[in-house]
């Protein structure tokens, strides 16, 4: 059997935890695996550009449109936030409705990967930069939580239960856990951009911003880890122009992760 990188034990490599190629799957939609690019795929199947052409003008506007995003429904939060530019204003000086659900929607996320992140730590895998990067990530998604929940304040969803079993099979060795990062952080990113465009108010805007950057960072520094430590070629900049994620889309990626026992907003 093959080993784990600087440590003893089975390796439970992304191929053993995802026979299926749901994860990585999950991945190549979110622009993580294909250095082509995602985005070009998905013109090309739209017929906005040819299999060798470029994308000009308004076809290109019609790619920047966010793609439909869907509200989590939980507790008093019930059905999905408007996606009509009409009902987005702006200025708003409170928080609307819709921010509220989509700000707990982008909390719940930011949830499991702070918990990921934390159990990654306490593993403290052997390789200095791995073990740097779980440190890295651990912090920045605990401060994204801490920055949601204060905007959100008594609004704020609580975390989803997590499947432990599911939980340490992802953190079993130092190659898992990394490969695992790289496959997820691309989904969170696409999540935000698809969400965002439909927020109101501005201090919630300027959070969901200041994490969606972020996350992007969290992609390409993962991605090229797995790069550099020959567990993969996953590309740390594979798209000129990054996609967007539904909701009903992202909820379908993470449970098809099994992290999450239960409902994904208790």
């Amino acid at each position: 059997m093959t080993r784990s990188h600087g440590e003893a034990g089975v390796r439970i490599d992304l191929a053993t935890l995802d026979p299926s190629g749901d994860i990585r799957t999950i991945a190549d939609d979110a622009g993580a695996l294909d250095p082509t690019g995602a985005t070009r795929r998905a013109l090309v199947r739209r017929g906005v550009i040819g299999a060798g052409g470029f994308a000009t003008g308004s076809a290109l506007l019609g790619l920047l449109d966010p793609a439909e995003a869907l509200a989590a429904a939980a507790g008093n939060q019930k059905g999905a936030y408007s996606t009509k530019v009409g009902r987005v204003k702006r200025s708003a000086r409170k928080p609307t409705a819709n921010d509220v659900v989509i700000a707990n929607y982008a909390l719940t996320l930011e949830y499991l990967e702070a918990a990921f992140y934390a159990g990654a730590v306490a593993k403290n895998f052997p390789d200095p930069d791995i073990n740097a990067a779980a440190k890295i990530l651990a912090a920045h998604e605990a401060a994204h939580v801490k920055a949601l929940q204060s905007v959100l304040g008594k609004a704020a969803v609580k975390a989803p239960a997590l499947n432990a079993d599911t939980v340490a099979k992802l953190l079993a060795d130092e190659k898992t856990f990394i490969t695992t990062a790289a496959a997820v952080e691309p989904v969170g990113t696409a999540a935000y951009a698809g969400a965002a465009p439909y927020l109101s108010n501005l201090a919630v805007t300027k959070a969901a911003l200041a994490i969606h950057s972020v996350e992007a960072n969290h992609a390409a520094y993962t991605a090229a880890i797995v790069r550099a430590k020959g567990f993969g070629t996953t590309d740390p900049v594979p798209n000129a122009f990054n996609p967007s994620f539904s909701f009903n889309k992202t909820v379908k990626t993470v449970s098809a992760l099994n992290i999450v026992s239960g409902k994904l907003q208790p």
